[in-house]
């Protein structure tokens, strides 16, 4: 089967998943997709991104190329750690940061802190061939009053003794809202980065934080922003209008688009992603169009 007639078949039956279940339980609509997922990935996707990132890297065998958002179950994505960390190494991708919900009442700190120590228990224990995995990253998407805000520490709260910082500053969070300044300038009082996923994305609860407020309020408190996204099916140039760091990525919640859109840095310039966000010296990179048809069926299918 052609890459053309593959396509054409998938995007019916996404399509037909799609009307048949909007009504379903997200966690019945995971396990529907799932095969489909796993056909894309195995017969389309993956090798058209190795060959993506094989072709970015010729002129510059120092960029490092990753995915900066997405999820596991440890808050509302359908695959696991192991999977997304197996997955990323296998793509070629140089770091991942995994970005559990930290929602008020829904999506506590401590699933966050377990996805986190999970990470670093499988890095420690990688046994996946002889591919190596990627860079690893704490990190969590945070629900503030006025929308979501990732954050993202330094591999240094690795540590138990810094997870507990945390822990202490971000419990917070399990009960309450709080706004986004706040919020923005917590995390960098802890050394982190913080960036602005899928600004002026609307749902009916704070979700995307506006590019005018951002400009307003924010320019001098958070870091990046989402200038592009596979899963929300945009590409602007917030960062231009604001002043922050470039970032691109999935927002994954299926284990099917993480990888197509990506965040570069040039790895003999700045250390880390944190050094090169902070430096506003980073790309958001498109490495596939071949799932857009997919976008539309997705976030109805999902609401995300």
């Amino acid at each position: 089967m052609n890459r053309r007639s593959f396509l054409k078949k998938l995007t019916g039956c996404a399509l037909g998943v799609t009307a048949g279940g909007l009504v379903l339980p997200t966690e019945i609509k995971a396990e529907l997709v799932k095969p489909i997922a796993k056909l894309v990935s195995e017969n389309c996707l993956d090798g058209e991104i190795r060959n993506s990132i094989g072709e970015i890297k010729k002129d510059n065998q120092n960029l490092q190329v990753g995915e900066l958002h997405c999820h596991s179950y440890y808050s509302d994505g359908s695959y696991s750690v192991t999977d997304l960390m197996r997955r990323s190494a296998s793509l070629g991708l140089d770091f991942l940061v995994i970005t559990e919900h930290l929602t008020p009442r829904t999506y506590k700190l401590e699933s966050c802190l377990d996805s986190i120590t999970a990470q670093r228990t499988i890095y420690n224990k990688w046994n996946y061939g002889t591919t190596e995995p990627p860079a690893i990253y704490p990190a969590f998407e945070i629900s503030t009053k006025e929308g979501h805000l990732i954050a993202l520490f330094p591999e240094d709260y690795f540590k138990p003794g810094r997870l507990g910082e945390i822990k202490k500053y971000f419990s917070r969070f399990d009960v309450d809202s709080i706004s986004v300044e706040l919020t923005a300038g917590l995390i960098r009082k802890m050394g982190a980065v913080s960036i602005v996923s899928h600004p002026d994305i609307k749902r009916s609860y704070p979700f995307g934080i506006s590019s005018g407020f951002v400009k307003e309020h924010l320019a001098g408190l958070v870091d990046g922003i989402e200038d592009m996204s596979a899963g929300h099916g945009y590409q602007r140039d917030y960062s231009t209008e604001t002043g922050l760091a470039t970032i691109g990525s999935s927002d994954d919640h299926l284990n099917i688009i993480l990888g197509t859109v990506v965040t570069s840095f040039d790895g003999a310039k700045h250390g880390n992603i944190i050094e090169a966000i902070r430096s506003r010296d980073t790309r958001a990179v498109r490495l596939t169009n071949a799932l857009d048809i997919l976008y539309t069926p997705t976030r109805l299918f999902f609401n995300i």
